[in-house]
């Protein structure tokens, strides 16, 4: 039935329909809340994420023995300890620097627990000398690089050599006598929830700490304006090289709770078994999309990125992968990933000139 409209109508439809303003402004809005989610959420830290994504279709049909119990279960464990460590790594290479010594110095934590934790020690305090030493070491590292302004890469990489010759030579490859773990680190860092790990869950509660940290506090801001430009923010009136050394200090503190967890979840550490996390942890903070160079970082992609490689390698060693086989793939990821992002970036700046060529507005742009 069709209505009717009178001469008398025609104002009030006039009133209801939008007025050209008002859809100018809904317009502008719409580009604004997408502005502030691109700002927020760059296109560097959505690689992770869309690389989890595609990795959990591909295994869902290739791999879906990955996806049992049992296997989901190792993979959060590991995964948890990998993201508590490259959270670590994150925060070094926020500086500008980047953290070889990383394996070494969470193989001291696990010794630590395995040489003195045995039957009769008091665990938490055995716990909180294995927090302590890898942080002296670490803001050792950040004397020498802060202070003495040497470079990066090779203070790591000799601090590397000489802790892991030191574990070695104070407590030969088995660590201790019986080589184990304390039985209640054990049962903590094995314990699950819904097949879940809880070294995992503890990983996500100190992503959440720390990204509040970052994100919501003073010192956590600075720590991206130190790494972004160094002499900027000393003009500023930051104290830098105090920020460097206290950036230092939590990434060695992160570096022992991830030693820690990993002792507690293998039960019988040895000398290398932090080995793996050495390129595990830059692995994933490039896939997360953190700027080599300096500048901030989001903590989230990191913990997807962990997700992602230990989800990877599960999946291509239920495949029948060989160790050295899952090492390649993995950096072949890290190049995928890198280039994906590079190209992104240009791609989309390239976009938004070509727009602005043609007079037409872009938002953000």
């Amino acid at each position: 039935m069709l209505m009717k409209v009178t001469r008398l109508d025609l104002p009030r439809v006039a009133a209801d329909a939008p007025s050209a303003d008002a859809v100018a402004v809904a317009a502008a809005e719409r580009a604004g809340r997408l502005t502030d989610l691109k700002y927020r959420w760059p296109a560097r830290y959505r690689a992770s994420w869309a690389a989890f994504l595609m990795l959990a279709a591909v295994v869902l049909f290739a791999a879906p023995r990955t996806l049992s119990s049992a296997s989901l279960e190792m993979v959060t464990a590991l995964a948890g300890v990998l993201a508590i460590a490259a959270i670590g790594q994150m925060l070094i290479i926020m500086l500008g620097s980047i953290d070889l010594s990383v394996s070494a110095i969470m193989s001291v934590a696990a010794g630590m627990i395995v040489h003195y934790g045995g039957p009769g020690a008091s665990v938490p305090t055995v716990i909180a000398f294995a927090l302590v030493v890898p942080v002296v070491f670490s803001v050792v590292n950040g004397v020498l690089i802060a202070v003495f302004r040497l470079n990066a890469l090779i203070v790591t990489l000799a601090t590397f050599g000489m802790i892991s010759g030191g574990i070695t030579l104070w407590t030969s490859v088995s660590l201790s006598v019986s080589g184990q773990a304390p039985q209640s680190l054990q049962e903590i860092a094995q314990k699950t929830f819904f097949g879940v790990n809880a070294g995992f869950l503890f990983a996500l509660v100190v992503a959440v700490i720390l990204t509040a940290v970052l994100t919501k506090t003073r010192f956590g801001r600075r720590i991206a304006a130190v790494g972004a430009n160094r002499r900027s923010a000393r003009a500023l009136g930051i104290r830098v090289t105090a920020v460097e050394l206290s950036t230092y200090a939590l990434a060695g503190l992160l570096y022992g709770i991830a030693g820690v967890l990993l002792a507690g979840y293998i039960g019988t550490p040895d000398v290398y078994a932090g080995a793996p996390y050495q390129m595990a942890t830059i692995t994933a903070a490039g896939i997360a999309g953190v700027i080599f160079t300096g500048g901030p970082a989001s903590v989230a992609s990191v913990v997807i990125a962990a997700i992602f490689l230990q989800f990877l390698d599960q999946a291509l060693s239920i495949m029948g992968l060989s160790a050295g086989a899952r090492v390649v793939i993995q950096g072949l990821a890290l190049v995928v990933a890198v280039a994906a992002i590079t190209l992104g970036q240009y791609g989309a700046s390239s976009f938004r000139r070509g727009f602005k060529k043609a007079g037409r507005p872009v938002a953000g742009g």
